[in-house]
């Protein structure tokens, strides 16, 4: 995960998507780069690197989980935005 996933999952959840949406094909291609073929458990992993990194952000899940468009992922959490103190 880098700086510019986290955008990028941000950006989906601000789109109305699913976090994962925005780094699932970086995903892919990472797993293909050290050779190997994505697997249920990578993308439970995947889910729970999204996760830990969204509610560190301050996300926080919906519990709905919504369709995304990528050949590789079926549905992903959905996130919203927790609201801040002023």
């Amino acid at each position: 995960m880098r700086p510019e996933s986290l955008n990028s999952a941000i950006e989906a959840t601000k789109l109305g998507l699913p976090a994962v949406t925005g780094i699932a094909e970086v995903s892919i291609q990472e797993v293909k780069r050290i050779g190997r073929k994505l697997t249920p458990f990578d993308k439970q992993f995947i889910g729970g690197v999204v996760c830990s990194l969204m509610e560190a952000n301050g996300y926080q899940k919906t519990g709905t989980k919504k369709a995304i468009s990528h050949k590789a992922f079926s549905k992903g959490e959905f996130y919203v935005a927790v609201p801040t103190a002023v």
